[in-house]
Formats: C-alpha cells, structure tokens, sequence
C-alpha cells in the first residue's frame, strides 16, 4: 500500500508535505509510510479516499482504476474551488467532458497559442 500512497501523491503532484497537510499529518509521516517504515492506518485509508477521491478498492490492494469518477455535478463543485471566475470554472468543466483525442486537440491548440504569443513580445 505504501507504493500506492506515493502512486496517489505523485499523479497529483504534491510534496510529501502538502499531501500530508491535507491528510493532517506531517510529510516526515508521509515519508515513512512511502519507505515502509510506517503502516498506513484505517482512518488515513478512509481520510486519503474521501480527500483524493481515491477507490478505496485500489489502495487497499491495487485492483481497478486509483481514482473514482466524477459526476459533472461533482466536477463542476470541484471547479469552483479553483477559480471565482465563472468562465475558468465552466473551461475546466467543459474540458472535462472531452474525449481523449479532443483533450489532445485543445492541449496542441494552447501550446501553439501560448507560443505565439511569446513570439509577440
């Protein structure tokens, strides 16, 4: 499990520390249950599956996917967690419904976007 911890805090891109803040531990407690020098708890199974919205299935013993899905109502909250702005939070929601051939489109389009407008300067 503990390999499935840092799987879970690696796709998410967090440090030890800020994964560990959310979990209220500290990122040495992190840092131990990653080597193996520290088993992971009940309450931190039930604590990392309800903050991460991780299938507890897939933690506890590595079978289907790690994260559970969102309903678009759900996203849409989540969205709004990001941003007060009502056209990110609707960008990041209609991204979401993308396909993943589409989501590759529209990274490309960005990317040529971002560089041509450093171009411009």
């Amino acid at each position: 499990m503990n390999e499935r911890l840092k799987a879970i805090r690696k796709s998410l891109s967090l440090s030890q520390e800020s994964f560990g803040k959310k979990l209220g531990v500290t990122g040495t407690a992190i840092s131990r249950i990653e080597i193996g020098n520290r088993a992971v708890t009940e309450q931190m199974v039930l604590a990392i599956c309800r903050e991460f919205n991780v299938r507890e299935e897939w933690l506890r013993n590595g079978s289907g996917e790690m994260f559970l899905d969102f309903t678009e109502d759900e996203f849409a909250k989540a969205a709004a967690t990001l941003s007060n702005d009502a056209f990110v939070r609707s960008l990041i929601v209609e991204y979401w419904k993308l396909d993943d051939d589409s989501k590759k489109l529209f990274q490309d389009f960005i990317h040529r976007l971002s560089d041509n407008m450093r171009g411009q300067e």
